[in-house]
């Protein structure tokens, strides 16, 4: 039997009001091509709302766990996120978005993963794409200790239909207590982490509590996650990295300084337009 991917480090997060937020710029070596990573968690039962801001050179993924995301972007796109849909914002050269979170008996949380653009065939440039993918469509992989809900990417044979620019596996697993979930993402797939919801999980003999993340070493080994006398809920994501360097001025994520002002350009210019 294979040994484990073992965990290089363990994260707590950094909790600003109702966010939690686990990469930072000076991550991005060893997270590469994954920029941002979320958690939203409020029992306050009024809406929460941001207004019109912009990205550029990411593609943000939405996932609300209890909820609805009321999206608007300047695709000319709106769309209602349902809990256990999969939102995706390819922002390319640049757009504008706003949002709206609705409570659900008073609770409101969710997930969002950043994921720098490839330089590839200019995709880092991108026209602007908004995408909603309701969660009928997302395959759910059951056996007798655990669902898996592949969010993006391939589990066993099971292919989620969202498309993301960089070649990506992101899965929500749901497992039973004294269990074992086992798998072997492709050989370049060498980035990922895990992060841990709800319960108690072991990965390589460390022990992982509710909202702590722990960054997988980068190897091909598989990934085995067990569980004690607890069930447990966490999300395994997983990439190939990009081979390019990544810089950011908070909001966006380019490869250069150049692309960072062309875009900031284009988003001053949506800005200005809707407030005319």
């Amino acid at each position: 039997m294979q040994t484990s991917r073992q965990l290089i480090h363990i994260r707590h997060g950094i909790k600003k009001g109702t966010t939690t937020s686990f990469i930072h710029e000076q991550h991005f070596a060893t997270t590469n091509p994954f920029v941002l990573w979320e958690h939203f968690t409020s029992k306050i039962p009024t809406n929460h709302s941001l207004d019109f801001h912009g990205h550029s050179g990411i593609e943000a993924i939405s996932y609300p766990l209890t909820g609805i995301i009321s999206h608007h972007d300047s695709t000319q796109q709106h769309h209602m996120i349902n809990s256990g849909d999969i939102h995706i914002m390819t922002s390319g050269q640049g757009v504008i978005h706003k949002s709206t979170f609705l409570p659900q008996q008073s609770t409101r949380e969710s997930i969002q993963l950043w994921t720098a653009l490839p330089t590839t065939d200019n995709q880092e440039m991108c026209q602007p794409i908004s995408q909603l993918f309701p969660k009928e469509q997302l395959p759910l992989v059951e056996d007798n200790h655990s669902t898996t809900k592949v969010l993006i990417g391939s589990y066993h044979q099971h292919t989620s239909p969202v498309i993301n620019h960089c070649e990506l596996i992101f899965l929500d697993i749901i497992m039973t207590s004294y269990s074992r979930w086992y798998f072997t993402p492709p050989k370049q797939y060498l980035s990922g982490f895990i992060y841990l919801k709800s319960g108690i999980a072991y990965s390589a003999n460390n022990k992982l509590t509710p909202f702590q993340m722990g960054l997988f070493e980068p190897t091909s080994a598989p990934i085995i996650i067990t569980t004690t006398n607890q069930s447990s809920r966490f999300f395994i994501v997983c990439a190939v990295p990009l081979k390019q360097p990544l810089i950011t001025n908070q909001h966006s994520v380019h490869s250069n300084k150049n692309n960072i002002k062309k875009s900031k350009a284009t988003i001053d210019q949506l800005i200005s337009s809707i407030n005319k």
